[in-house]
């Protein structure tokens, strides 16, 4: 199809879709990003991080081509039979299909997208609902249209099923993945070289100035490379030249959390966020329609509306929300264990809750594979030179009249 139409993103600069995909961005599920904040009621802590699921969106899809031109143009990979000819028929197909894939795979998230997700969903996740949207007859007239302009290259392929696919990655899928739909996979959901990882990084730092999540992402994507492994199939992964960049995007990573997506003030209010859409049942729902339709203005105005009404089921976190002098203060934790908090309970009540991280993992394991300038493979653990320590903590959330003797009982159990 011809591009006719292009967007100005303040991160990529210019944004070409071609008619198929300008339809999909029109349909209702992903018109209603524009009304999804990016880092959820971070806003209240950083002002600039007003951006929107809308823009991150396009930027993933942005980079996934990059990077999808990149490594699919690889000499060494001519004659490889896992994956499609460069510049074949099937070579386009699967790029439009990462490209879809890249633009849908977060449509399904909740109001303040991450802040309630783990409450309400659980391990779950949005990805539910991503599936239910894409399944649904919203999309019906982009899937017909894709596999029309298929057939007429001579691909026959479930191109909704490709679709979903790839947006979801193989952790959320039943389904059974090809070598190659991994590798796809990989280019957009993929923890080390994932292009929804790199956008957000470079996204969330320009909007809420904080400098820690830029990095030379230009030089990461070009040293990516797939790399087939005897008798396992393709992996994505990187040459030995470019384990500085992998390594600048995992430090990234690691102060972005440390200043933004773990950072107190920001984890006081996603608390009370969380706790007040379990309590109105702003995303526990089964109705397609009514999620579609409910968005970060519709759970602001309940929160206003809450805020002054004392009968409201919400009414104390909206409060807490509103009034800074009522909101939960969020508390990093090592020492103290499951018993001694519940302690804690007897003695403050309501006043008191906790946050306890799953992952017992002291640092990042760089598993990730690496080809080497003598062709050997390796892991990245092997070959950096840097050890990033894990971003999973514990959290106290404690009422502000008791921050003060929490912190005596946390400085009295550090000192033992």
């Amino acid at each position: 199809m011809i591009r006719k139409k292009k967007i100005y993103d303040p991160v990529h600069r210019f944004i070409f879709l071609d008619e198929l995909e300008s339809e999909l961005i029109h349909t209702p599920p992903f018109q209603r990003l524009h009304y999804i904040h990016q880092l959820g009621m971070s806003y209240c802590v950083y002002p600039g991080a007003r951006h929107r699921r809308f823009e991150h969106s396009l930027g993933v899809m942005e980079l996934a081509t990059h990077i999808y031109d990149e490594v699919t143009k690889d000499n060494r990979l001519k004659d490889e039979p896992l994956m499609p000819v460069f510049g074949s028929f099937e070579h386009r197909y699967w790029r439009r299909v990462l490209r879809l894939a890249a633009l849908c795979h977060d449509i399904g998230h909740l109001p303040f997208s991450h802040m309630a997700e783990k409450k309400i969903f659980g391990a779950g996740g949005h990805e539910a609902w991503t599936r239910k949207m894409l399944e649904s007859e919203m999309f019906d007239s982009i899937w017909r249209q894709f596999r029309v302009a298929s057939l007429e290259e001579g691909i026959d392929r479930d191109v909704r099923c490709d679709v979903i696919k790839i947006a979801l990655g193989e952790k959320r899928c039943e389904e059974s993945f090809s070598h190659w739909e991994k590798v796809l996979t990989e280019m957009i959901t993929g923890d080390f070289f994932g292009a929804d990882r790199i956008d957000y990084l470079l996204r969330d730092s320009q909007c809420t100035g904080l400098a820690y999540g830029f990095f030379d992402y230009h030089q990461l994507i070009e040293m990516l490379k797939i790399i087939p492994i005897p008798d396992e199939g393709l992996v994505l992964g990187v040459e030995e030249n470019g384990i500085e960049s992998c390594e600048a995007l995992l430090l990234a990573r690691y102060y972005m959390h440390k200043r933004l997506y773990q950072y107190s003030s920001v984890k006081s209010y996603a608390y009370h966020v969380a706790r007040f859409m379990m309590v109105c049942d702003l995303g526990e729902n089964e109705d397609l329609n009514r999620y579609i339709n409910t968005t970060d203005n519709e759970v602001i105005s309940e929160i206003q509306d809450a805020a002054k009404d004392a009968t409201h089921p919400g009414h104390f976190d909206a409060k807490c929300l509103c009034f800074n002098d009522y909101r939960f203060r969020a508390i990093p934790f090592m020492s103290l264990c499951e018993e001694e908090l519940i302690s804690l309970r007897g003695r403050w009540g309501s006043a008191i809750d906790w946050e306890l991280c799953t992952c017992s993992m002291k640092k990042i394991p760089l598993s990730f594979l690496v080809l080497k300038k003598d062709g050997a493979i390796d892991i990245g653990d092997n070959v950096s030179e840097i050890s990033i320590p894990s971003t999973e903590r514990n959290w106290i959330y404690i009422a502000p009249q008791y921050e003060a003797e929490l912190q005596n009982v946390l400085n009295h159990v550090n000192f033992l």
